[in-house]
């Protein structure tokens, strides 16, 4: 139990001191070329995971760092966010991103990153709004580990009387309310849209697309394996129905918007 104790004191102090270098210097680090900004539960894990290891890219050291849509209303400024990135001296002629999947569904946070990196490139992923929902619920049941965690339906009932937890697992799936802030502030293209049923299904291909995005050699990862993964019992057919009907109106608004590559 001592040596627990002592190795976790330990290691708190090695992240106390990481957290300082790289504040001290932030003046010498980039800010992002690029940022996955979401959805949750539709493939960002992986996506980061892939590009870390692409020899032309640097990711941000921690993945989700919630700068725009967090950690700015609490007095955080750009210096403590350069922290998480690279130094400039070691990413010459070398990109540099970070993934904040909550980023997509803040309406607030477009404007703010526009101020702060006008020419930034956005990656947004979108997997069928009923899969993104049930996973997310899956989610938060095996991190909650409650006796009396709700069933799905009873987490989706009445979706739209409460901005509780329930709310969000169908609201974040409401796709075509979210992105239209994002077009709004950024010209099309800065911004790369992907299917996360492609990204699963052939990594490598939609690679191809965000390599070109990105303007880097096409160099693909030795490891493709899917990032956080989570086992669980299949959605309801019942359940499936409904919530087709519930996810109608704004799919139907996706496909004007991106095509028809995204109907589900």
């Amino acid at each position: 139990m001592r040596y627990v104790t002592i190795r976790a004191l330990s290691l708190k102090s090695c992240e106390g001191m990481a957290d300082l270098y790289r504040r001290a210097t932030s003046p010498w680090r980039r800010l992002p070329d690029f940022i996955i900004i979401g959805a949750q539960k539709a493939g960002t894990s992986s996506l980061y995971f892939y590009l870390s290891q692409h020899p032309g890219i640097r990711m941000s050291a921690l993945k989700e760092t919630h700068y725009y849509n967090y950690y700015i209303l609490r007095g955080k400024g750009l210096s403590w966010y350069r922290g998480f990135f690279p130094l400039k001296i070691r990413t010459k002629e070398k990109m540099t991103g970070e993934a904040s999947p909550y980023y997509l569904f803040d309406e607030d946070v477009p404007a703010r990153i526009k101020k702060d990196l006008p020419n930034v490139k956005l990656i947004a992923l979108f997997r069928n709004p009923i899969d993104r929902a049930y996973s997310a619920y899956n989610m938060n049941k095996r991190q909650f580990k409650a006796k009396n965690f709700p069933t799905f339906e009873e987490a989706i009932a009445n979706p739209d009387t409460s901005f509780e937890q329930s709310r969000l697992y169908l609201h974040r799936g409401r796709y075509s309310e979210h992105i239209k802030p994002w077009l709004s502030a950024f010209r099309r293209d800065q911004l790369l849209f992907v299917k996360s049923e492609e990204l699963f299904r052939d990594p490598r291909k939609s690679l191809d697309e965000v390599y070109e995005f990105l303007g880097v050699e096409k160099i693909y990862p030795e490891n493709i394996q899917a990032q956080e993964v989570g086992s669980y019992t299949e959605l309801s057919p019942k359940t499936r129905v409904e919530l087709e009907k519930y996810f109608r109106k704004t799919n139907d608004e996706l496909v004007e918007l991106l095509g028809a590559r995204y109907r589900w």
